[in-house]
Formats: structure tokens, C-alpha cells, sequence
């Protein structure tokens, strides 16, 4: 079984937040983002999974991806994921700020390699981020567990700082340049009037 049959089986049920997408689609459009600027194919399959262990299954996927995958691909996987406590199982995963806060600090131990996969991953949830601005206003925000839109630009604009030296050129520009017109699309909400 492939990477790409892997997280469709784990993935399967889910969908991107309030809406009908497959959430298997933003894995395709990660890996397509990694092949795009460079990744090998650990990286790519990385891209593919990046999202199985914090989504299905916590330390005990990651053991099971590197039997099934080779334990570099496993230790990107883990380097990309903010939890690994199995929800499936019961297990809660820690309040979204800590979560966060902890991902960031450990981006800033991370290589390069789990540098690039972690911003691709981060370009394309920023990128719909901004489409959805674009299209239902802040209204988005309501689809997400913290719903203030302050904490998710808070959240953005750390990644850019953590991933500024380890992801330079093209990609770290699409990243900048998309937190931005997010950041301004909040801003013009805000400045209407519209919550």
C-alpha cells in the first residue's frame, strides 16, 4: 500500500471544515506543493500522511507508518504533527493555544526537510483561508474551534517567524505574501464593521 492509499484510508470519512471537500484533497495539494519546491519522495509521502497520526491513531500510527513506510518518513510525520494522543481512542488532544505554541517552538528545532513540508502544509491551509475571506467574510472563522480571528493571525504570523531562515525563496514568499492579505482581509472586516 502507498502513501497516497494509506491516508485515504485513515482520511476516508473526513472533510475539510464545514464544507463537502474530501479532506484528502488538501494532502494531494501539500504533496503537490512539496514536489513543487523541491521534496524528495519522503518528503512528498510525508505530505501525503502529515496529517494521519494527529488525526487517527497518535504515537501508535507513527510506529505503524515507519514499519509500513521507513522511519524517516515516520520522523517527518511526527516532526509535522502538534499532537499525538490518539482522539480515535479516546485520548484528548491538548487546548488549541498550547498546542500551537509547542509546534512553534518545536519549528524551531526542526531541519529543513521538515521545514518545507510544514510550510507547504501551512501555504495551502493558509491559502483557503484567504479564498474563504474572500468568499463568506468572516463567517469563516465560526468553522474553526477558536473562533476569534485575532488567535489565528497570532498563529500565522509566528509560523512566518519560526520558518523564516529554514524556508527561504519562493516559498517562504507564498507563504508571506498569503499571511498578509489574510491579515489585510481581517483588518478590512474588522474596519466595516463585520465581526
Amino acid at each position: 500500500m502507498g502513501a497516497a492509499t494509506y491516508a485515504a484510508e485513515a482520511h476516508r470519512q473526513d472533510l475539510r471544515k464545514a464544507t463537502a471537500i474530501p479532506y484528502l484533497s488538501h494532502l494531494w495539494s501539500v504533496a503537490a506543493l512539496v514536489m513543487e519546491h523541491g521534496g524528495d519522495d519522503q518528503q512528498v509521502a510525508a505530505a501525503l500522511l502529515h496529517d494521519v497520526a494527529e488525526d487517527h491513531g497518535g504515537a501508535a500510527r507513527i510506529a505503524d507508518i515507519a514499519e509500513r513506510f521507513g522511519p524517516e518518513v515516520a520522523r517527518l510525520v511526527e516532526g509535522l504533527s502538534d499532537s499525538l494522543a490518539d482522539t480515535d481512542a479516546g485520548e484528548t488532544k491538548a487546548p488549541w493555544r498550547e498546542r500551537k505554541q509547542q509546534y512553534l517552538a518545536h519549528l524551531g528545532e526542526v531541519d529543513e526537510r521538515v521545514a518545507l513540508v510544514s510550510a507547504c502544509d501551512k501555504l495551502h491551509n493558509a491559502r483557503a483561508i484567504e479564498a474563504d475571506l474572500r468568499t463568506v467574510g468572516p463567517a469563516l472563522w465560526q468553522r474553526f474551534t477558536v473562533t476569534d480571528p485575532a488567535d489565528h493571525l497570532w498563529y500565522y504570523g509566528s509560523l512566518l517567524t519560526a520558518l523564516h531562515a529554514k524556508v527561504p525563496g519562493p516559498l517562504g514568499d507564498a507563504l508571506r505574501r498569503t499571511i498578509s492579505s489574510i491579515e489585510a482581509l481581517a483588518r478590512t472586516d474588522t474596519s466595516n464593521g463585520r465581526p
